[in-house]
């Protein structure tokens, strides 16, 4: 008990660091009941097999059945991941589907948890600045996912650069869902940051395209729309409005959660390379 108690804390700070103002849930939202298919991934801080809503790690969403029939998938960001050193073992993972808007506090067990079965981080993630290959999943037993629950959608190879091609991606408005935190910036001083576990939604407003990055605005005094992500929303979708498309998966931002973000594309062929061997790809 003790050591799993002391694992915690040296997980959570070597997943911070893994990427520069790596993001945590959707502040400027609303609880969200439209994106079940959106989860978080939890620690079981207690060692008890019954995660608790303050061990959220990160957010995901659920990609579909593996293609090998054996697993269910739940997709997010690969500094989401253990490093092997901690020797933190997939069992010790949770991923569970509910918004916790019924929840009194974070003490509370997670509803309906998932424990998982493995996990894959990437390759090569973390070597390249301008290429974090920053995306992980995690697979579950098969069938773990209730039925009613839709998979999101992922897009055909190059759909991004199609759509700036096409004059229709710069200032898109896109579907922002995830668990983290909620950053306060009125009080003078440093940021500080409100946390409850639940699911959020908001909007963000597309502001540019790089060879693996989608980038957003989310300043709420520019031309941001009101609302973004923040620390605990990291691994989380980004949908083209309106639709389970997932354009890119919450990667790192500022500090304060108040400027540009950054979320690793899932169309390009690195992408697609690395998903395809466990999702069926359009």
């Amino acid at each position: 008990m003790k050591r799993r108690l002391l694992v915690i804390p040296a997980l959570i700070a070597a997943l911070a660091l893994l990427v520069p103002g790596s993001a945590s849930a959707v502040w400027g939202g609303k609880l969200d009941t439209a994106h079940p298919q959106v989860g978080a991934m939890y620690f079981d801080v207690m060692d008890t097999d019954q995660p608790i809503i303050d061990g959220l790690v990160c957010s995901g969403s659920y990609a579909g059945e593996s293609k090998d029939g054996q697993h269910d998938v739940f997709l997010t960001a690969g500094h989401c991941l253990p490093p092997a050193e901690l020797g933190i073992a997939p069992a010790d993972l949770f991923v569970s589907f509910d918004n916790n808007a019924s929840s009194n506090a974070v003490s509370d067990p997670v509803s309906n948890p998932i424990q998982v079965q493995a996990y894959h981080q990437m390759p090569g993630f973390g070597r390249d600045l301008g290429d974090l290959r920053d995306l992980g999943v995690l697979l579950l037993p098969k069938d773990s996912v209730p039925g009613s629950i839709a998979p999101v959608r992922l897009p055909p190879a190059a759909y991004l650069d199609s759509l700036k091609d096409q004059g229709t991606l710069k200032f898109r408005v896109v579907d922002v869902v995830g668990y983290g935190v909620t950053p306060i910036w009125d009080p003078p001083g440093p940021t500080s940051f409100f946390f409850d576990g639940m699911r959020r939604a908001g909007t963000s407003t597309v502001v540019g395209l790089t060879k693996a990055f989608l980038r957003f605005n989310q300043n709420p005094h520019g031309i941001g729309t009101g609302s973004g992500v923040c620390f605990g929303d990291s691994g989380s979708p980004q949908f083209d409005q309106g639709t389970l498309l997932v354009l890119s998966v919450t990667s790192g931002g500022n500090g304060q959660c108040n400027s540009v973000n950054y979320n690793y594309r899932v169309d390009t062929p690195q992408a697609r390379s690395f998903l395809g061997q466990f999702v069926n790809l359009p």
